[in-house]
């Protein structure tokens, strides 16, 4: 009886594989993890006991997490490995299934203990992701990359026409800028005049590969140069400096057709609720941010639900149920160590948004780890993403925006399942009863009680990036609200376990994006 097949429901009813019906100690049906605060320790528990993580690949919840396609109404239209699936948005967003699971935690003079179960045990609870305003929910769906835009009004192909009105009057480069990431530089010569400079932008390369996965082909005459996305569906934008040359040229736009995710992090997103653009997940695009154009909190939310009912930003509980799952089969708060590095340390230049696009994890499918070979468009250095059973980015590359959760002044939390709005401190957010540690730092312990037992927030700090939770908390007075996982500059201080509860709802910055999700 395989525990793992495309009948999920049927999964659920089936249970668990055969060698797990053989209880490896007094804790049958589940997978748990000790941690001893004091000792740094880290023991598993139940059917992971003694064993490495390899097995969870066949275990519920883990084995139900995988990569699909989702349409605007909610239903799975492919999943990861079927002839129909698309990692484009063509055939609906690219989602990652989360199954629901029970949970139990135990608070320790020493530490904590977590077990997680794909049964309803005794003394187990429904993690609080999967019950959203009393509606009990099989599974939630996450994004699977950093989440980027649908433009509603872009056309179906973009056409960026370069039309040079000075020639050369000195030798050197002039540079045409794609999408705010590719620059391609073209020499000139003294002299030149405007047909000539055209006709050398025509003959340029514009093959964006290894920064994106998109090229464009050049066409035109006289002092004109067209440049055509060999991708249509994306929306495009080229710029041009003549640098030192005395050449000067207007770039145009030609608009046809409608719809079509932004290949970039442009001007102009609509963030208008119900007839603006839409947030998205799909691969081959650079996330969104508030780089040049604002992304509030409110404004992903905005984003979120203009693609439909139940589609939100990764929610507090959300989150907090992929941190559980990660640290159960990991048996270990370091995801940098683990997954990988990720993108967390490539020199900022102060001006744009870093982060690159979409997609490097394809080829890992549903599996976790760390994407190879990749170097930063910009600076050159290591730009490997991680994924987490197809989240791509669990952390690094833009921080997160995460809703759900409002921290009221001085550092305390209230939590909703549902009806997210920032600043608010009534129904449905509820006060967790919890105080936050009121220091920045790395996390040594966690802010627990037996009524909400499922988060990592922190209590305490002074570790390090190599000890306790590994990762940093960053905090400020007032009414804040929540980012999670690090953008590409953090370096050691991000991870999967790094929150930043220190800016307010209405905060927007180039490093500061969103992630997809669908709980409806």
């Amino acid at each position: 009886m395989p525990l793992y097949t495309n009948d999920r429901d049927g999964i659920m009813r089936r249970g668990l594989a055969r060698d797990m019906v053989r209880p490896l100690n007094s804790e049958p049906w589940m997978a748990g993890l000790e941690w001893d605060k004091t000792t740094d320790k880290y023991t598993r528990l139940g059917y992971a006991g003694s064993r490495d993580r390899s097995p969870f690949d066949t275990w519920l919840p883990w084995a139900g997490m995988r990569r699909c396609n989702l349409d605007d109404n909610g239903k799975v239209t492919a999943y990861h490995g079927d002839a129909a699936y698309r990692a484009d948005g063509s055939n609906g967003q690219v989602m990652v299934e989360i199954p629901a699971f029970w949970y139990r935690t135990e608070i320790l003079s020493t530490g904590y203990r977590w077990c997680v179960s794909p049964c309803a045990l005794p003394g187990f609870k429904l993690h609080p992701a999967f019950v959203r305003h009393g509606v009990i929910k099989s599974r939630v769906f996450v994004g699977a990359y950093k989440a980027s835009a649908y433009d509603v009004t872009a056309s179906a192909t973009e056409v960026n026409t370069i039309t040079v009105t000075a020639g050369a009057s000195a030798s050197g480069n002039v540079t045409i800028t794609l999408d705010g990431n590719r620059p391609i530089t073209v020499a000139v010569v003294a002299g030149d005049d405007a047909n000539a400079v055209a006709a050398k932008l025509r003959a340029a390369t514009y093959d964006c590969s290894p920064y994106s996965p998109q090229s464009f082909a050049a066409s035109g005459a006289d002092a004109a140069c067209i440049l055509t996305c060999s991708v249509p569906g994306l929306k495009t934008t080229a710029t041009f400096s003549g640098g030192t040359t005395g050449v000067t040229a207007t770039v145009a736009k030609t608009v046809t057709g409608a719809g079509g995710y932004m290949l970039n992090d442009p001007t102009g997103r609509d963030n208008t609720a119900t007839t603006g653009d839409k947030l998205a997940s799909v691969s081959g695009v650079k996330p969104i941010s508030g780089w040049k154009t604002s992304l509030t909190l409110n404004e992903a939310r905005t984003l979120a639900h203009n693609r439909g009912a139940g589609w939100e930003v990764i929610d507090f509980l959300t989150a907090s149920a992929l941190q559980l799952l990660y640290l159960v089969e990991y048996a270990s708060f370091n995801s940098q160590a683990t997954l990988g590095n990720g993108i967390l340390s490539i020199t900022d230049d102060g001006a744009t948004n870093m982060s690159p696009y979409t997609g490097q994890t394809n080829a890992l499918g549903n599996a976790s780890g760390s994407a190879t070979g990749n170097t930063h468009y910009q600076t050159g250095q290591a730009a490997n993403s991680v994924t987490y059973r197809g989240v791509e980015d669990f952390f690094g590359n833009l921080w997160e925006w995460t809703d759900g959760i409002n921290i009221k002044a001085d550092y305390k939390p209230w939590i909703a399942d549902h009806g997210f709005a920032s600043d608010t401190f009534a129904a449905p957010y509820v006060d967790s009863g919890l105080t936050l540690c009121a220091t920045n730092g790395y996390v040594t312990d966690i802010a627990l009680d037996a009524d909400n037992d499922y988060g990592f927030l922190a209590s305490a700090v002074g570790g390090s990036a190599s000890a306790k939770l590994c990762d940093y908390y960053y905090r400020a007075l007032g009414n804040r609200a929540a980012l999670r996982g690090g953008n590409w500059a953090v370096g050691t201080y991000g991870g999967a376990f790094c929150w930043a509860l220190y800016i307010e709802a209405s905060y927007s910055a180039r490093g500061v994006g969103a992630r997809l999700a669908f709980v409806g």
